[in-house]
């Protein structure tokens, strides 16, 4: 199976084949959208270029009846295929997952959105004349052992429950691979999110926020470099009920790193020896940073504020990165993202999947002056 392939099964799971003269395929729907994935394009653009596909309605209308969830469960079912190699691959040790959220500036009026998507846009400036976002949450393989992969994604409305889609994603992903520690920045915080991974049984490590006054006094007691082990209990209101949740907490004292001296709390039930250990084991969660930094690079653009359309482009991007992390696995880290987007250009145009428009006049000009 090629990376075209690969990527398309995704689609094909989604997008229905219209059943009429010069229709459009899954295909053509496939390599449009992956046009516009490797140039950074609104859809349309790629529509335009592509050759394949008229307008990015057409493409829009046969996704609209579907739900983040279908998008969600197309990801989670391609990327069986991806875990079961993992499996092979790393001889079916233990991986770190980590988990993030990453946001989307949306560009426009909240009027213009459907009562149902205005939830999905939060309220607040990520990037200049942008004063609503969307947020996707993602986990990851964050291992220095393979790859790292995304392995789920999802649209995140406001005022959700991160604990709820956190359970999901860790019960998908522990169908498949074997946990070593699942780790949590600052932003994941939360006792209710502690009480139910304590129900999924899995070891976790959350970088907690300093808030109140609580930890202070044991700051006071550590020497440089010490670190102290405590429990903690709290209450997790949910649901007009209440759980009593007690977790262990290591503070960790003005640890210095890359040259500056920090104080560490983490929520966590991973037991490890020294102070170093726990720092070295969260710092592992910021490779998930740089798959950020990544997939910014093979964003698809749209104007839509249809929910179901914004998580489908994004979770498209990330099947992207999957694909190109796949054959990166066996043409070593010289084939860059770089050499990704020129591979994908070049193939789909070889196995006539796209026809740039104008490619025979080009040819004609670059012929007969170059």
């Amino acid at each position: 199976m090629d990376k075209k392939q690969i990527i398309n099964q995704f689609t094909k799971a989604l997008v229905a084949e219209e059943d009429r003269k010069n229709k459009v395929t899954q295909i053509g729907i496939t390599s449009t959208l992956i046009t516009a994935a490797v140039n950074l394009a609104f859809v349309n653009e790629s529509c335009k270029s592509s050759g394949k596909v008229s307008k990015s309605q057409v493409i829009y209308r046969k996704i609209t009846d579907k739900s983040c969830d279908d998008v969600k469960a197309s990801f989670q079912e391609v990327n069986i295929k991806f875990l079961k190699m993992l499996k092979i691959l790393s001889r079916n040790r233990k991986l770190i997952v980590s988990f993030d959220t990453t946001k989307e500036a949306f560009y426009g009026e909240l009027s213009n959105a459907e009562d149902e998507d205005k939830i999905y846009l939060h309220s607040g400036s990520i990037a200049r004349e942008s004063y609503y976002y969307y947020e996707y949450l993602t986990c990851a393989i964050t291992s220095n052992l393979i790859s790292k992969y995304i392995l789920d994604a999802i649209i995140v409305p406001r005022g959700y429950y991160v604990e709820d889609y956190v359970k999901k994603m860790i019960e998908f992903v522990k169908e498949h691979l074997m946990l070593d520690v699942v780790l949590f920045d600052r932003g994941f915080d939360s006792w209710g999110l502690i009480y139910e991974l304590k129900k999924l049984n899995v070891n976790f490590m959350i970088f907690w926020r300093k808030q109140g006054k609580w930890y202070k006094p044991y700051f006071k007691e550590l020497e440089d470099g010490e670190l102290v082990l405590i429990s903690r209990t709290k209450k997790y209101n949910r649901d007009k009920s209440n759980y009593k949740v007690d977790c262990p907490f290591i503070l960790i004292k003005q640890l210095e790193y890359e040259d500056k001296k920090f104080d560490w709390i983490f929520a966590t039930n991973h037991s490890l020896k020294k102070a170093e250990g726990y720092v070295k084991r969260y710092k592992k969660r910021w490779g998930i940073e740089t798959i950020y930094r990544v997939t910014d690079d093979i964003r698809i653009f749209t104007t839509s504020t249809n929910t179901t359309i914004r998580c489908f482009l994004f979770v498209f991007t990330c099947l992207m990165y999957n694909v190109w992390r796949f054959f990166q696995t066996f043409l070593g880290e010289g084939f860059t993202l770089a050499n990704f987007k020129i591979c994908m250009i070049i193939h789909m145009a070889e196995k006539g999947v796209i026809e740039p428009k104008h490619y025979v006049g080009f040819k004609k000009v670059a012929k007969q002056f170059f």
